[in-house]
């Protein structure tokens, strides 16, 4: 019990190479988000940042043709993303290269289509707003930063390595197959359902100085990630059953959420709502006008 399935004898240098097919996507992934990071805040700030083009600043085209050389660039990240992720086109790339180096390839080209957008992106630089009081910039920056760190922890929470095909790299390296995915419960995904979303969300949205293109890349990955949400939890279904069931009920959708509080709020409330008035405020109302 418990011991992993020994892998067919391959020669070592297939092996050594898949090794560091991995470890360049599990370090790509960091160079990535570090940029991406920088490119979405201005970094260092708006009037001089370290990449050109950014998000919000840069030689820009006429506003129609960039927003839509952007949305072209953001459509294909989205639909490697989601594409890449089906189990018909998992078997497809696990019989191109080995099957435990099919996580670490979708990275590769998550990572290419992010940096390929970045590096082509035109800013559509008309100002929706800039706020320049102290205190709000603190607040944006600072639920910026939170917004990446917990995206950085729900990714711990999940198991990073194996998030990144470098866990099942590493197996393959050792002659061992990977062990079969489990339902990740536990940390993070103890009290929220998608925290790695809720992360990028606020890095999209948290800044004191929005553009229209800036925004626009906002809406486009934040409507991705609705659309998202529904194909992968009827996967994470078909694929952990009653046991994501389970779990899944422990987090309920917001809007229910906020339906289940309005209704408990109500049930308290109601018999002070529909108590009689005193007779003495009665009477100061009656001053006023007829009662009703």
């Amino acid at each position: 019990m418990g011991r992993h399935n020994p892998l067919p004898k391959r020669s070592v240098e297939p092996r050594v190479l898949g090794l560091f097919y991995a470890l360049a996507a599990f370090v790509g992934t960091f160079a990535f988000f570090a940029t991406f990071i920088i490119f979405l805040g201005n970094l260092p700030n708006a009037s001089n940042p370290w990449l050109l083009p950014g998000v919000d600043v840069g030689p820009a085209m006429a506003p129609a043709w960039a927003l839509l050389t952007n949305a072209l660039l953001l459509t294909l990240f989205c639909l490697q993303h989601s594409v890449m992720a089906r189990a018909p086109v998992k078997r497809l790339v696990a019989a191109v290269v080995p099957a435990p180096l099919e996580r670490a390839t979708y990275v590769h080209a998550a990572i290419l289509a992010g940096f390929l957008f970045i590096l082509l992106w035109q800013p559509v630089p008309i100002v929706l707003w800039h706020f320049k009081n102290g205190a709000v910039e603190a607040a944006l920056w600072t639920a910026f930063g939170l917004g990446w760190l917990l995206l950085f922890a729900a990714a711990i929470s999940i198991n990073l390595p194996e998030l990144l095909g470098l866990k099942q790299a590493w197996a393959w390296y050792n002659g061992r197959a990977p062990q079969p995915p489990r339902l990740k419960t536990n940390w993070l995904y103890r009290f929220v359902e998608h925290p790695m979303y809720v992360g990028v969300i606020l890095g999209f949205w948290m800044t004191p100085y929005m553009t229209v293109g800036h925004a626009a890349l906002a809406i486009h990955l934040t409507l991705y990630i609705a659309v998202a949400v529904g194909h992968e939890r009827r996967d994470l279904r078909n694929r952990f059953g009653s046991d994501y069931d389970i779990w899944r009920g422990r987090h309920p959708a917001p809007a229910l959420t906020i339906m289940q509080v309005g209704a408990e709020l109500s049930r308290r409330y109601h018999p002070l709502i529909k108590a009689p008035i005193p007779i003495e405020m009665r009477a100061r109302l009656a001053q006023l006008g007829p009662m009703k």
